[in-house]
């Protein structure tokens, strides 16, 4: 128990920080005095209040209640005049500095972590709800875990997920530990264009034990990452709305979308997971640093905001948290200086909405230029000392940060001369095209780059990712349904009318969303690729419409980011799951009933449920049907990227094939459809880098009239061939018919080969071994052509296998590709799997 002068102390520090609740404490003085205990729901503090007298040890829990101790402390100082109090153990308090704002709790102090126990213990419906949330996000990205996990293999969906993994596995057995510094500036042709991504993959590996843990990692690090990025679409929706009912809802839009899950799967070791991490850290600071602003402009003037905004170590802290994410969003992928274009449109608009509401624009901007800066100047130097990424990845965050600083230097002397915003937009985008003109002039190499990525980003066609999430053959309007859910019309709807509110408010932190939802939805409307990012971005719109929907049937109260500015304001910083007031805990009126929806209130930062059953009913019943579309079309679409059983076992057989005959790359080769290659490689040879070869070789091979000939050409670079069921030729014979319709023995009316031998066959699948094919040398005859006979079982069913050979000077050779006795005339010659495989010649006389 705290002593006196403890407890004195600390409710004079309670009392400094939040005068307003003194009147709250003196009733629990004068309850303590009638010797009655209390709870939370009885009282007049918010939870963030009663979390701190917990912490603090002002308050104590005894027999499922609390009571103030001791409280003869605490009516001391109640009793001593505001202006006398001194909560400062020091004598010398002329120069104390005065304390610092901060929206967030400070970390340094003792008893943090129990302030953070105490608001859990007194609202935990919130952050379990909170917890149960992020539960989906997991639980969505487990539904390929069936087909991921195959007889202790790690079978990860897609194809370029096996570039990945070539390269993590390559780089972590180099690794001589996690303190392999070198390998970070010597990691080859991974440093090319998504050199963090694969740098994390090794790096992570290595940590959990080395090369035997990369199906572990290859497995979880895409599924950790997703709820990583889910928390931060919670602190940034709970931030910009104070309300934790669209806070949660929007990481359940955003765990449930359909292209974000895909690209995020358990077992998909891409750089969508690194890139969707990063870009969610980029949003949620830049988020921050608008949002603490307009917090400050409610409470005191406009100046002093923007001062105590760039004097906060707090928010110097958050600066060093988008430098973070500036730096690696330039080298996790290929097309990085997307990345940057909303950060230009976000830092740009800012700065004409400062002078337009008389906001001094460098004090209001200066840790986000800072951190803008110190991200860029880490990009570069990553570039320059380790040769991660291309010089264009690298220098756009740097022409960024500088273009930024340009702005916001001319914002002020906009300001100082009190001219017109409209012309500061004017003379930003002349500084955007004089900078790029500028290094072009400079760099003209870098041209080609951007024609490069230009025709990437439009020409790239063949690809399912590179259609339009407006795609014309989903009647343009179901393409959003397919790839997001119903979660999208909420959300555009709501960024339609938010934009325009925010037209003529100054509000930095919806700046940064609006502009990168807008973004996204852009490029979205390009490549669906995009869809993940922009499910990430639209999160929170679909959230708010959701809870507005909710409320027009009486179900929930509304949300107040949609009424007036004056129901708008309560403090946006508690800490996640943990509410910092408490100005309406309830999802409805504290009569239990829908509650008047004309009236929002400023915060909802605690969650509970409807006290009706029936009202519970139907709440649950209309979240269910807004997502039902999701809960359908993400098994659906995620089974998309997945392998069968058959193709998997086609990848083991092969395997199987190749070590008894010894097969080593690139004798081991597997051909087949480009979009597969890289999966039957990885799990024969581990060769799994390009699938170049098979991109511009696989359709050649099956339209060829004579797969035999084609084996001459080939066999040195391919091994096997997997083939896939498709809508059959309309030419009868090329290599497609005669394999897998026929098997390579002439089934259903096909010819057979000499040089393909069935080794697996299962639905849709048909895989063949490369061999040199044993040669029969007929001698002695005197027809025109020789046939050897014999007959193959394959999947159970006996075929008779004819070969023919044309007899030139009474001698015919015939290439057979199967082992067997074989009938020639009126003889008989046995071939082994031997001499299938090392081409022997036997010979036989008919005369």
């Amino acid at each position: 128990m705290p002593s006196p002068e403890d407890t004195t102390a600390a409710t004079r520090a309670f009392l400094d920080d939040h005068p307003e609740a003194e009147e709250s404490l003196v009733a629990l003085v004068e309850r303590d005095a009638q010797g009655e205990l209390w709870t939370f729901d009885e009282i007049e503090l918010d939870s963030g209040r009663f979390g701190e007298l917990v912490a603090r040890d002002i308050a104590t829990s005894v027999d499922g209640g609390y009571r103030l101790v001791p409280p003869d402390a605490i009516r001391s100082v109640l009793t001593t005049p505001a202006d006398s109090r001194v909560s400062t153990t020091s004598t010398d308090t002329e120069h104390s500095p005065p304390p610092q704002e901060s929206n967030s709790p400070d970390a340094s102090e003792p008893n943090a972590p129990l302030r953070v126990i105490a608001r859990f213990v007194s609202d935990p419906t919130t952050t379990l709800g909170l917890v149960g949330t992020l539960i989906v996000v997991a639980v969505a990205r487990l539904v390929a875990a069936p087909a991921v996990f195959r007889d202790g293999f790690v079978v990860s969906p897609s194809n370029d997920t096996y570039f990945f993994r070539y390269w993590q596995e390559q780089l972590a057995a180099r690794a001589s530990g996690i303190f392999d510094f070198g390998l970070f500036a010597d990691m080859g042709g991974a440093a090319a264009a998504r050199p963090l991504a694969h740098a994390t993959n090794w790096w992570v590996t290595v940590l959990l034990g080395g090369v035997e843990a990369a199906p572990t990692v290859a497995a979880w690090l895409p599924v950790l990452l997703s709820v990583c990025v889910g928390y931060l679409v919670y602190r940034v929706s709970a931030l910009l709305t104070n309300d934790v009912r669209v806070a949660l809802a929007a990481v359940v839009f955003y765990g449930l979308a359909p292209a974000n899950v895909v690209y995020t799967s358990v077992g998909f070791l891409d750089h969508q997971a690194h890139q969707y991490l990063w870009l969610g850290l980029l949003i949620t600071t830049l988020t921050i640093l608008g949002s603490d602003l307009s917090r400050r402009r409610a409470t005191t003037d406009t100046t002093a905001a923007a001062q105590a905004h760039a004097h906060d170590p707090t928010m110097w802290a958050v600066a060093l948290g988008l430098a973070t994410a500036v730096a690696a969003s330039a080298h996790t992928w290929g097309g990085s200086p997307l990345t940057f274009i909303p950060v230009a449109a976000v830092v740009g608009v800012r700065v004409i909405l400062d002078v337009r509401h008389g906001v001094p624009p460098v004090s209001a901007n200066l840790p986000l230029l800072a951190g803008l800066g110190l991200g860029a100047g880490g990009a570069l130097t990553l570039h320059l000392t380790l040769g991660w990424h291309e010089s264009l990845a690298a220098i756009t965050p740097v022409l960024v940060a500088a273009g930024g600083f340009v702005v916001v230097g001319l914002g002020a002397l906009w300001r100082r001369f009190t001219l017109r915003p409209a012309g500061l937009g004017i003379v930003n985008a002349v500084v955007v095209i004089g900078g790029l003109g500028g290094y072009v002039l400079a760099r003209p190499d870098v041209i080609s780059r951007i024609r490069t990525r230009a025709s990437a980003l439009f020409g790239r066609e063949g690809i399912s990712e590179t259609v339009s999430l407006f795609n014309p053959d989903f009647a343009v309007v179901l393409g959003p349904l397919l790839q997001l859910g119903l979660g999208f019309y909420f959300a555009i709807a709501v960024l339609v009318v938010l934009t325009w509110m925010f037209t003529n408010r100054y509000e930095p932190g919806w700046l940064v969303l609006v502009c990168f939802a807008w973004y996204y939805v852009g490029l979205a409307a390009i490549q669906v690729r995009f869809a993940g990012q922009l499910a990430i971005v639209i999160a929170p719109f679909a959230g708010i419409g959701l809870i507005y929907l909710l409320s027009l049937i009486d179900l929930t109260r509304p949300v107040a980011v949609l009424g007036p500015p004056e129901q708008q304001g309560a403090d946006p910083a508690a800490p996640a799951g943990v509410p910092s007031s408490l100005t309406d805990s309830s999802l409805e009126s504290t009569s239990g009933s829908g509650g008047d929806t004309t009236q929002a209130s400023a915060s909802i930062t605690s969650l509970q449920l409807p006290a009706e059953r029936g009202k519970r009913g139907y709440l649950v019943g209309a979240i269910i049907v807004v997502l039902l579309f999701n809960l359908v079309l993400v098994p659906s679409l995620v089974g998309q990227t997945t392998y069968d059983r058959a193709q998997f076992d086609a990848a083991l057989a092969v395997d199987a094939h190749a070590n008894e005959t010894s097969s080593e790359y690139p004798q081991n080769f597997v051909l087949s459809q480009w979009g597969d290659n890289r999966m039957y490689n990885y799990f024969v040879s581990g060769e799994s880098r390009s699938y170049g070869y098979a991109r511009s070789t696989y359709d050649e091979f099956l339209t060829a009239s004579n797969p035999d000939e084609w084996y001459n050409q080939h066999h040195s670079r391919v091994g096997y061939v997997v083939i896939t069921e498709r809508d059959r030729d309309s030419a009868a014979n090329t290599t497609y018919t005669a394999l897998y319709e026929g098997l390579g023995v002439g089934a259903n009316g096909t010819n057979s080969v000499g040089r393909y031998q069935l080794i697996h066959s299962g639905s849709g699948v048909r895989t063949f071994a490369l061999v040199s094919g044993a040669r029969i040398q007929v001698t002695g005859s005197s027809t025109t052509s020789a046939t050897a006979t014999t007959t193959v079982s394959l999947r159970g069913v006996d075929y008779e296998y004819h070969r023919t050979g044309a007899v030139v000077n009474g001698t015919a050779t015939i290439r057979v590709a199967h082992p067997g006795t074989y009938h020639v005339g009126n003889r008989t010659v046995t071939i082994s799997d031997r001499d299938i495989l090392a081409g022997n010649q036997t010979s036989i006389s008919v005369s």
